[in-house]
């Protein structure tokens, strides 16, 4: 399967439309704050495994797409998720040589810090109450984080993505 363009862009395109799908699926009211962040999940491994394709760009473009399906202000997950893509692209370098554990624990505070980013600028822009329970969901995404690592690396090698 290597060096087939369009078989490796529809895989792409299919693991981030289910992370979106994954991120607006509903939960119980109850378990809203401890829902994994799939698709800041799958960008960070994306960024991290070819920085030079899956960038800022691209997140720009899926925080716009999930603006729409949250129906949320247009441009406030894009602003973030950008920020969020350079940072991971600037220090991928450092970030691969981690362990999964430690990646785990960056995974952990960048969730955190990506939803506190989000709740700033709708803060900013309207009225808007943090909640704190928001970190279950950022200590859920490490959790999940070293299963998606492996998942999708699997998934990278064998469509040939380098």
């Amino acid at each position: 399967m290597k060096g087939n363009f369009f078989v490796q862009l529809f895989a792409l395109l299919a693991i981030f439309i289910v992370a979106l799908v994954l991120e607006i699926s509903p939960w119980p009211a109850g378990f809203h704050s401890f829902k994994p962040a799939w698709l800041v999940l799958a960008l960070t491994y994306w960024v991290l495994a070819l920085p030079t394709r899956i960038n800022i760009g691209t997140a720009f473009i899926f925080g716009v797409v999930w603006d729409v399906l949250l129906g949320t202000v247009l441009g406030v997950h894009a602003l973030v998720l950008s920020c969020f893509a350079y940072l991971i692209a600037r220090y991928h370098q450092i970030l691969r040589n981690l362990s999964l554990w430690q990646q785990s624990l960056l995974i952990v505070l960048l969730v955190f810090f990506v939803r506190l980013g989000v709740f700033l600028l709708e803060l900013f822009i309207h009225s808007a109450e943090f909640d704190w329970k928001e970190i279950f969901g950022a200590l859920i995404s490490g959790l999940l984080w070293p299963w998606v690592f492996l998942l999708l690396r699997k998934i990278r090698r064998q469509l040939g993505l380098h």
